[in-house]
């Protein structure tokens, strides 16, 4: 398996730009030592003196949900760029690497890498604080089949893989999404509804990573296990933001 470089995803605009300096040193820091990356920023702010290994592409500030909704939309605006490299990865703006993750953990012969949503992977009932529940609108792009494997539930703040089939998944979906929104629709959980659903059509390609890339500092006291990567309180983080 080749791995020479990596491209990190990163959207944040208007107040979620100022995440992205925490954000960066933590990938710096944690995030697969010794594998050059470089970072895709889109955002709708003004940076200036970014290090080399940024590349900051203009992207407006949508409404909810559409800012989520787009997001396949978005980076693919990137995706000449994105063909450079071997590998990508997005990982939310309240997200932050807290140990050394090895390019092991993360890269295997499966072209896609998803994560364990952690309420699905601890059985804790849906409700409006998080998902845990596939698409189930049949008129939807998104809406689960039969013949969909279910058995993981995958949280669309960190995904990723082998650079041509991402790029491919992301068209996919930006299609999908746009007929959807034709008729009107828009899957419940937006951009993750459709990542689920594509990957429960194709289940055994996706490598799954441990819900530890995805803790809930939230609910941090329900987890039996140790971070890789904290996705952050927005009210009360005990993490520089």
């Amino acid at each position: 398996m080749r791995l020479t470089n990596l491209a990190v995803v990163f959207i944040g605009t208007d107040k979620y730009l100022n995440f992205l300096p925490s954000w960066y040193d933590s990938c710096e820091e944690f995030l697969v030592p010794g594998i050059r990356k470089q970072y895709f920023v889109f955002t709708d702010g003004e940076l200036e003196g970014t290090p080399d290994n940024i590349r900051v592409y203009k992207q407006e500030h949508l409404p909810w949900p559409y800012i989520t909704l787009f997001r396949f939309g978005t980076i693919l605006k990137a995706k000449q760029e994105l063909e450079e490299y071997d590998w990508v990865l997005f990982l939310d703006a309240d997200m932050r690497v807290v140990n050394t993750i090895m390019p092991e953990e993360l890269f295997t012969p499966k072209p896609y890498i998803g994560v364990h949503h952690p309420c699905h992977y601890m059985k804790m009932p849906p409700h409006d604080q998080y998902p845990g529940a596939f698409e189930t609108e049949q008129q939807s792009t998104a809406g689960i089949e039969s013949t969909d494997d279910i058995s993981v539930y995958f949280q669309g703040c960190l995904w990723g893989g082998s650079v041509p089939e991402v790029l491919n998944m992301m068209t996919e979906l930006q299609l999908r999404t746009q007929t959807d929104l034709e008729k009107d629709i828009i899957a419940k959980w937006h951009d993750e509804s459709q990542m689920n659903k594509f990957f429960a059509e194709r289940r055994t390609k996706v490598h799954v990573l441990h819900p530890a890339f995805a803790f809930p500092e939230d609910f941090s006291r329900h987890c039996k296990f140790e971070p890789k990567i904290v996705h952050l309180s927005k009210d009360n983080s005990k993490y520089h933001v």
